[in-house]
């Protein structure tokens, strides 16, 4: 971990999903190759749709070049995918049910992610993950980028102080959501964001497990 000083007290605790949470990669890149073959665009490489896990599906397709009325089918044929089979293939990485199953009754525990609310709340839910919630929440069509879905948790979560919250995710964009917001922003390494990327987002602090992070609330 880094040096920075830890929040005393924690008053609440913020997820990202994919990659934090979850190993979900299996499940959105075959969500990704199916809606791009419906549409009739032709798949990167399997690394290739592997090598950005975490932005929003919208902007992921726009990336690659899709024409609006593709972008739009593709968009939907993702999500149709996702929820009735993507979802099944994501795993609990080891060590977070112990995580949560520590921390929900010591402190509240919210989502911030770019997946869709209701999809957020269906992965968890299939994972027996979601009861350790108290917020669960994604994007939505006032809410599309991460640092208003954290200021949306926040507010959900009764409006903690956010000097005494603490972010937790694996890519850049969830340390500059929580630094935005004011928040304790940690980095994971054990997702899809490498080191470099969590450092040079500029995250407060590192853990390398979830049992570390555990250690981290439970002496802070």
């Amino acid at each position: 971990m880094t040096d920075h000083p830890w929040p005393t007290d924690p008053a609440a605790v913020i997820f990202d999903i994919d990659g934090t949470l979850l190993d979900s990669a299996a499940g959105i890149v075959a969500g990704f190759r199916h809606a791009l073959v419906s549409v009739g665009a032709t798949p990167p490489t399997d690394a290739s749709l592997r090598s950005d896990l975490g932005p929003p599906v919208g902007d992921y397709f726009s990336s690659l070049g899709l024409a609006d009325d593709q972008l739009r089918r593709a968009v939907v044929a993702y999500r149709t995918f996702y929820l009735a089979d993507g979802l099944h293939q994501a795993t609990p990485y080891a060590g977070v049910v112990e995580l949560l199953e520590h921390l929900a009754p010591r402190i509240p525990l919210g989502t911030a992610t770019a997946k869709r609310t209701d999809t957020a709340e269906a992965i968890l839910t299939a994972h027996d993950l979601a009861h350790y919630f108290t917020v669960v929440n994604g994007t939505d069509e006032t809410r599309t980028t991460k640092p208003e879905t954290v200021a949306d948790t926040l507010v959900r979560l009764g409006s903690p102080d956010p000097r005494r919250v603490v972010m937790v995710g694996d890519r850049h964009s969830d340390v500059t959501a929580g630094l935005a917001c004011g928040v304790f922003s940690v980095g994971v390494t054990w997702g899809y964001g490498p080191v470099e990327e969590l450092r040079d987002a500029g995250a407060d602090a590192l853990v390398d497990s979830p049992a570390e992070l555990l250690d981290a609330l439970r002496g802070h």
